[in-house]
């Protein structure tokens, strides 16, 4: 799924084809001084930042199905333990103290908050959001770990249900590792494709919005300011994201 700034990146992209395209329709007219806003080199950075931008969409779409299959074992998880805590509470034999016990971890397996922020696709806020949330569902998952042995450790906890079983939450644990994993292994390459691509179109020091603009303040000194060619270049925007 493509958010906003994504779609921005694009569109840089794609409108710097269009200025080459209108470039080229000039012909012979247009001879920059600036070597860097020669036709060819306007075409290479287009190429480099297509291909950039091409990288960061190939790698999103395995990024996203695992954040989709981590949600799929977490979010049914605080109405499960709902469940959970009935059956814990039925057993012959629980004390006051362990229900205790077992209400401390429950609350903090549920416990997690989850900020509304904007979406955003610079690197440096990518990784600090990621880092907060992979450290939640790491939290969620250790926190598992002592559900499971309080469990296990209640001596008349034997349900006949297989969703309340210890088995059953060992295998989920198990499964929550492995989708938290997935995760990790998917963002590394996105966010480091983000950043290459982010530093061709807007932070390397020949980056494509600021030599766009460029070749058309140059467009703009031989091209007569009523012209259809003017005003078609002129509609052509680069923005820095």
């Amino acid at each position: 799924m493509a958010t906003t700034s994504e779609v921005g990146h694009a569109k840089n992209i794609a409108n710097l084809n269009l200025l080459n395209s209108n470039i080229i329709a000039l012909g012979s007219i247009y001879v920059p001084s600036n070597p860097k806003l020669k036709l060819a080199n306007l075409q290479s950075i287009y190429t480099t930042t297509f291909n950039h931008q091409q990288k960061v969409n190939t790698l999103l779409a395995p990024y996203s199905v695992a954040v989709d299959d981590r949600d799929l074992i977490f979010k049914p998880l605080n109405r499960e333990l709902t469940k959970l805590r009935k059956a814990y509470k039925a057993t012959e034999g629980v004390t006051t103290a362990q229900l205790e016990d077992f209400m401390t971890i429950i609350r903090k397996l549920k416990g997690v908050r989850k900020s509304k922020t904007l979406p955003s696709t610079d690197p440096t806020v990518l990784q600090s959001n990621h880092s907060a949330s992979q450290m939640s569902f790491d939290q969620r998952t250790n926190n598992m770990d002592g559900l499971i042995a309080l469990l296990s450790n209640t001596p008349n906890y034997n349900p006949n249900e297989d969703e309340y079983k210890i088995a059953t939450y060992q295998a989920k644990k198990e499964t929550m590792l492995a989708k938290t994993q997935a995760v990790v292994n998917t963002f590394v390459p996105l966010n480091n494709a983000r950043s290459e691509r982010n530093n061709s179109l807007y932070h390397a020091e020949d980056n494509l919005v600021d030599l766009a603009n460029k070749a058309k303040d140059y467009l703009f000194t031989i091209l007569d300011v009523n012209s259809a060619q003017y005003k078609a270049i002129a509609r052509i925007k680069f923005k820095k994201r």
